[in-house]
């Protein structure tokens, strides 16, 4: 038997694109999805001297599209990751990203799938209270800057 020091427990951390999915650190992820959300909006709004009169809702439908696209892009890592345990090859490497070439392109992937659903999402929601132009500015800002990046963090940096 192994002497308690030496025990490592690696269930109990978590992929990083987990927290998306985890009930324990979803209010974690959100919360910092929704300040990031903020600077960019009303950076942008400001920048462009775009005049609104109810900021927050749509700052709160934009948060919740963030997070759904986000929510999404866990998923398919999620499916890669459990899909390719029945490969010969395995697609990803859940802790170590950056393990093989397979993996990087399929975390870049879950990425652009969440980014590219930012964008259609908030564009329907923009074109609704901004012009076309300004709507699809706001919306390519948004899937840029706040895609979910953080899928590209390496669990095992936390080990």
């Amino acid at each position: 038997m192994k002497p308690y020091r030496d025990l490592t427990v690696y269930n109990i951390i978590f992929p990083i694109f987990m927290f998306y999915i985890s009930p324990t650190f979803f209010g974690l992820a959100a919360a910092f999805n929704l300040i990031i959300d903020a600077l960019v909006l009303f950076a942008f709004l400001r920048f462009f001297n775009i005049k609104l009169k109810r900021r927050i809702p749509l700052l709160m439908q934009l948060w919740g599209i963030g997070l759904l696209a986000d929510v999404l892009g866990s998923f398919v890592l999620l499916l890669a990751a459990v899909g390719g345990k029945w490969l010969p090859i395995p697609v990803i490497d859940e802790y170590a990203i950056y393990s093989s070439p397979l993996s990087i392109l399929t975390f870049c992937v879950a990425i652009l799938i969440s980014a590219q659903l930012i964008y259609w999402l908030d564009l329907k929601v923009l074109k609704r209270r901004l012009t076309v132009n300004q709507s699809r500015r706001i919306a390519l800002v948004f899937a840029i800057v706040t895609a979910p990046y953080t899928f590209l963090i390496p669990t095992v940096w936390f080990l």
